[in-house]
């Protein structure tokens, strides 16, 4: 691949990716205000499960190939990504209002979800007896979520027209985030090889951060929308979405097994969880001096991830 090819995919994934996360969180509030649910709904299921699609097929296509480790990082990554990168840099670039139901109860459910899967792993493996208990948690979660996020609207604040063009924009959008981060991704990848940067550290942070930016472009739009709902609730849809139907579904796929290298990775899932859940029940936002913090953390953890690289590397 040459330098233009790279530059112009890089130029092109951009604008798909802007363009998708507008699509996806304009079509996301108005179909919340025509289905009568909150803006929080909406955003912890369909623009959570939409960003999150690429981490699934990911997953699902290293299980296949019998690398079930990768599965369990591809997992263990976002999540952490998804806190310290994707809500740090939401909550620097417009503060996040936190309601207090959110705070109260679906931060600690995230949290009492993330526990769950991290006591799970504490062996080093996931069974397929345990990958059926994620998925049903799913179901659970997701019924639970829809039941209990209902609202009521005055006829004249529901949108008028047909859904059908709102649903078109939300597939669009989705598809947009997608075509745009791996455009991206592998514009990225094409600069990195031509620059002579090692495989593995392309795989630990240009991949890994391509990974995520279907939930960055969302949640940055939705931030600049003042559309906090949906931006938070992106985050925390996505992470549960993570542990419960991407385990899950690999797990049921074949069991999966955790090397000993990964257990820090795994800790510092839990340790950031922890940290969110604090900062949430503290504030009723998440400010700019909290999305600092959990930048620094991101930019920390990436920093021991390539520094473990080069020291593994002969």
């Amino acid at each position: 691949m040459t330098v233009l090819i790279s530059l112009l995919l890089l130029a092109v994934g951009l604008v798909i990716l802007i363009l998708g996360a507008d699509a996806l969180v304009r079509s996301a509030a108005t179909l919340a205000r025509r289905l009568g649910v909150s803006q929080f709904v909406v955003g912890v299921t369909v623009v959570a499960f939409g960003t999150s699609a690429p981490e699934l097929f990911a997953s699902a296509g290293a299980v296949l190939q019998n690398k079930t480790d990768i599965a369990i990082g591809n997992v263990v990554g976002s999540n952490i990504a998804n806190i310290l990168l994707i809500l740090g840099a939401g909550a620097v670039i417009a503060p996040m209002a936190l309601h207090r139901r959110v705070r109260l109860v679906e931060i600690p459910v995230m949290a009492a979800i993330t526990l769950g899967a991290w006591v799970m792993l504490l062996d080093a493996s996931l069974t397929r007896v345990e990958g059926a208990i994620l998925v049903a948690g799913l179901c659970g979660y997701v019924y639970w979520v829809v039941r209990s996020g209902a609202i009521e609207l005055d006829e004249d604040a529901k949108p008028t027209g047909s859904p059908l063009r709102d649903i078109l924009f939300l597939i669009g959008g989705i598809v947009g985030l997608a075509l745009g981060a791996r455009a991206l991704v592998d514009g990225s990848v094409g600069l990195a090889r031509i620059a002579g940067v090692p495989e593995g550290i392309i795989g630990a942070t240009i991949i890994a951060f391509g990974t995520s930016l279907p939930e960055l472009a969302a949640t940055v739009r939705a931030g600049l929308a003042r559309q906090s709902d949906i931006a938070v609730g992106n985050i925390i849809g996505s992470n549960v979405f993570n542990l419960l139907c991407v385990l899950g579904i690999c797990t049921l796929l074949r069991p999966l097994q955790m090397p000993d290298a990964m257990a820090i990775h795994l800790h510092a899932m839990g340790g950031v969880t922890v940290l969110f859940m604090f900062f949430a029940l503290v504030r009723h936002m998440i400010g700019r001096i909290a999305g600092v913090i959990f930048l620094t953390g991101y930019l920390v953890y990436v920093g021991y991830l390539l520094y473990a690289i080069l020291v593994e590397t002969p």
